[in-house]
C-alpha cells in the first residue's frame, strides 16, 4: 500500500497522459537514430555489464564539447535509447552528446549503480577533448549531482574539465526516498545510505557551477528537491541557480532539449 510519500513522488501518476509520453519517446528516438544515419549513435563500452554502455553523437565539423546526459526512471527503470532524441538541440549547437546507459536496482545496489556512471563519465572523458557538461534528468539529475561531490571517485583530470552541472527534475536529498514502499521496495535503501547518497547533504567539488531546472507543474516536493540543492550549494561555494519552467510537466521538461534555440539547450551548451 502507498503512503503520503509514494504519491509526493509519483510522477506518473502526476501525469495523465505519461504512458503515452514514454512511448513517444522510444518512437521519437527510433525516428531519430534512422534520420543520423546507420553510423550512429556510435555505442562504446565502460564495463563489463551488459548495460554499462553510452552512445556517442557527433556534430557536423568539429566539436565544441561535450555533453554527457544520464537518463532517468528512479534508478529502475527506463534506458539511454529512450532519450536519443535530446541529442538535437545540442547537435545543432556543434556540441557532441554522450549517453549513459548503467545498471538498474534492484540488480545492482544503488552505490554500485552511481559507481557506473561515474565509470561512465570517466570513460567519456578519457576518449573525448574539451569542456564537458553533465545533465541527467530525475534519477539521473541525482547521478551527475552525485559525480561532482567530493567522495564520488570522479578523477580530478575529468573532474577540472566540467563546465556545468544540469540537474533536470533531480533528486538531491533521498531520505524521503527511503521512506516510499515503492520506490524504496526496490532500492532497499536505510536512512544512513540514503544520506550517503544525497548530494545535498554532501560537499561539492565542482569547478563549474551548477543549474538545477524543474517543470513548473512538477510535483511540490520535485520543486523543493531542486531549490533544495541550488540553496544548499550556494552556501558551499558553488554558483548555482535554480530555474522553474512555466507550463512543463516531468515529461515535458526535457522536450526544450530538441531545439538549439532554447534557454535548456543553451544553459547545456556553453559557449567560449
Amino acid at each position: 500500500m502507498s503512503n503520503a510519500w509514494d504519491r509526493a513522488y509519483d510522477n506518473r501518476a502526476a501525469v495523465a497522459d505519461a504512458g503515452d509520453w514514454l512511448r513517444h519517446w522510444q518512437a521519437d528516438a527510433a525516428a531519430f537514430r534512422a534520420l543520423r544515419g546507420a553510423d550512429q549513435p556510435l555505442e562504446r563500452t565502460y564495463g563489463v555489464g551488459e548495460r554499462e554502455v553510452f552512445d556517442l553523437f557527433e556534430p557536423e565539423g568539429e566539436a565544441a564539447g561535450t555533453l554527457i546526459f544520464v537518463h532517468g526512471g528512479y534508478w529502475r527503470a527506463l534506458s539511454r535509447r529512450d532519450n536519443h532524441q535530446f541529442a538535437a538541440g545540442a547537435l545543432a549547437r556543434g556540441w557532441r552528446v554522450a549517453l549513459i546507459e548503467y545498471p538498474l536496482c534492484p540488480d545492482v545496489t544503488l552505490e554500485s549503480l552511481a559507481d557506473a556512471v561515474i565509470a561512465g563519465i570517466q570513460a567519456i572523458a578519457d576518449e573525448v577533448t574539451g569542456p564537458l557538461v553533465l545533465a541527467g534528468h530525475s534519477a539521473g539529475g541525482h547521478l551527475v549531482t552525485h559525480a561532482v561531490t567530493t567522495h564520488s571517485g570522479l578523477l580530478a583530470a575529468a573532474r577540472k574539465r566540467i563546465r556545468r552541472v544540469i540537474s533536470i527534475s533531480g533528486l538531491h536529498d533521498l531520505r524521503p526516498i527511503a521512506a516510499t514502499t515503492d520506490i524504496n521496495g526496490t532500492l532497499g535503501l536505510s536512512e544512513q545510505r540514503a544520506t550517503l547518497a544525497s548530494p545535498a547533504l554532501q560537499s561539492p567539488d565542482l569547478p563549474g557551477d551548477l543549474i538545477c531546472v524543474v517543470g513548473g507543474d512538477e510535483l511540490p516536493e520535485l520543486k523543493r528537491q531542486t531549490h533544495l540543492l541550488a540553496n544548499i550549494w550556494t552556501g558551499l561555494g558553488v554558483a548555482t541557480r535554480a530555474v522553474e519552467l512555466a507550463g512543463e510537466h516531468h515529461f515535458s521538461v526535457l522536450e526544450a532539449l530538441r531545439s538549439p534555440a532554447t534557454a535548456l539547450t543553451r544553459w547545456a551548451t556553453p559557449e567560449g
